[in-house]
């Protein structure tokens, strides 16, 4: 086994000790870790990169996207794995600021010609000297070569990937992720699984977030089959996935869980992971009724994931909390920056056992920066802790409470309040699918709460009766002054609500 962080040694000693267990499957198509690995060797030398340079890899979920990963690790330069979702004024600003040295796309997802528009970009971009189109298997269908204007940077060589954030203002950040970084969290995922590790799990999360990508390199620790499907506006597919494969793992959001319920399906997954938002406590309790046990993770891009449930803890705390420290992270929870309630500390002070602040991380693994940005004052306190923007609170146990975003608090006639939780509430409602809340101006409170909400198949919602249900269960200063009912929420490509465009929307 390789003792060096590099992804690439992963899959090969995956390959080595189980070559012809199966490393995941698309359909009716499979590759065994032992052809996995080989697909990447093939595939690698296509690229014509050095070691530290960035290659674009553009793809949903299919065999290509692992094979392209896999690929550049094994020539020594750094993936930036771009959500086959996103269109040209994303995916534009995502290469002039990664300036990679190659791409790599399939020709097409969900209608939209996604191999020309790369091809098209990469045409454009100075320091791409290579184009590869591959089909869904991973297979060269068209090269394309130029000489590069420019020269592609050349990383250190610690780095395995960019992982591109998904911030509702200002330019694309590049967040930085190490080898080391990345197989510590594949390994403590693998750990979190127990006897799950090596089960075949489906991975409808997209493998180019960092979510997704940690359960991908997870499954590659445990030796497991990953039932790789892309997600779509029906469950039936990934319904019909996971019964061929006899998947007992599925990792997933929030979202994708609680619209599972609402269509009563019937699964045979046992366990897996959720992240990307706060999980309501009764879609854990429901899941569990039904003999699905799934673990609360909390982690960004820039982190990885830094902290979980374990299967051993208490009801109470796999269902409100998002649990403890993963091996080599610590946590701990400041004085956020900003207005704050009478009393509190000064910000980056630590405060007291359940006392609210921001969420702090620190670890050996992380690096230091965005890409050709280091980390300030912002992102990085003065002992080496990073200041993730997230509000919550420690128990005695060392257990995580998310409570939101600090700068997404609103502060209602003196009180904070924070959205995430608002929307949990609202998320209770039969006849509520999606919920997202925004502060407001308000002349007299100085901020107020404004909902926008999506209604469940075959339900209907009247504002001012959501409102007064909203009442009957929240305090008063969390009550929504207004509801907007829209047929569906405008998303981030990660599957967050993206709020800027809520507040454009609404003519703010």
């Amino acid at each position: 086994m390789s003792t060096t962080p590099d992804l690439f040694a992963l899959l090969s000693d995956a390959a080595r000790e189980s070559p012809q267990r199966v490393a995941l499957t698309h359909g009716e198509n499979a590759f065994t870790f032992a052809q996995l690995s080989a697909a990447g060797e093939r595939l690698s030398p296509a690229l014509a990169v050095g070691p530290g340079e960035p290659v674009a890899v553009v793809a949903p979920n299919v065999p290509a996207l692992a094979v392209a990963l896999f690929a550049v690790w094994r020539a020594g330069a750094v993936a930036v794995p771009l959500s086959a979702r996103l269109r040209r004024f994303e995916l534009e600003r995502a290469f002039a600021d990664a300036r990679p040295a190659a791409a790599v796309t399939v020709a097409a997802h969900a209608g939209f010609d996604l191999g020309a528009q790369v091809r098209a970009l990469a045409a454009q971009t100075p320091s791409v000297r290579t184009c590869l189109l591959v089909d869904d298997l991973g297979g060269v269908l068209d090269a394309l070569s130029a000489a590069a204007a420019e020269p592609a940077p050349a990383l250190a060589h610690e780095l395995a990937a960019i992982m591109y954030t998904s911030g509702t203002t200002g330019e694309p950040k590049g967040a930085l992720v190490p080898h080391a970084l990345a197989e510590a969290t594949a390994r403590n995922l693998a750990e979190l699984l127990g006897d799950d590790a090596d089960a075949p799990y489906g991975l409808i999360v997209p493998a180019s977030h960092v979510f997704g990508l940690g359960c991908l390199l997870c499954g590659v620790v445990g030796g497991a089959s990953a039932v790789l499907v892309d997600a779509t506006a029906s469950l039936e597919p990934l319904a019909r996935a996971l019964g061929e494969h006899r998947a007992r793992v599925l990792h997933g959001t929030p979202a994708l869980w609680a619209m599972a319920l609402r269509a009563g399906a019937e699964w045979p997954i046992r366990t897996g992971f959720t992240a990307g938002s706060s999980c309501p406590p009764d879609v854990l309790r429901a899941l569990e009724e039904r003999g699905v046990a799934l673990l609360n993770v909390y982690g960004m891009s820039e982190i990885g994931a830094a902290s979980a449930c374990r299967a051993e803890d208490p009801a109470q705390v796999r269902h409100t909390t998002v649990g403890r420290a993963l091996a080599g992270y610590e946590l701990r929870i400041a004085a956020p920056a900003g207005p704050q309630a009478p009393g509190a500390q000064d910000a980056g002070e630590q405060v007291s056992e359940d006392a609210p602040g921001e969420i702090q991380v620190r670890s050996g693994h992380l690096p230091r920066g965005y890409l050709g940005v280091p980390w300030g004052p912002e992102e990085l306190t003065g002992d080496g802790w990073f200041r993730t923007g997230d509000l919550g609170t420690l128990d005695a146990a060392g257990n995580l409470t998310i409570a939101g975003r600090a700068k997404e608090v609103v502060h209602v006639g003196g009180f904070n309040v924070f959205p995430a939780e608002v929307e949990s509430f609202l998320l209770t409602h039969p006849a509520i699918a999606q919920a997202a809340v925004i502060g407001v101006p308000h002349r007299a409170l100085g901020e107020a709460l404004e909902a926008f909400v999506v209604a469940a198949p075959g339900a209907a919602i009247e504002p001012r009766e959501l409102i007064r249900y909203a009442r009957e269960g929240i305090a008063g200063y969390k009550v929504p002054y207004a509801v907007t009912v829209l047929d569906e929420l405008p998303l981030l490509s990660s599957g967050k609500p993206d709020r800027r465009a809520l507040r454009q929307g609404a003519g703010r």
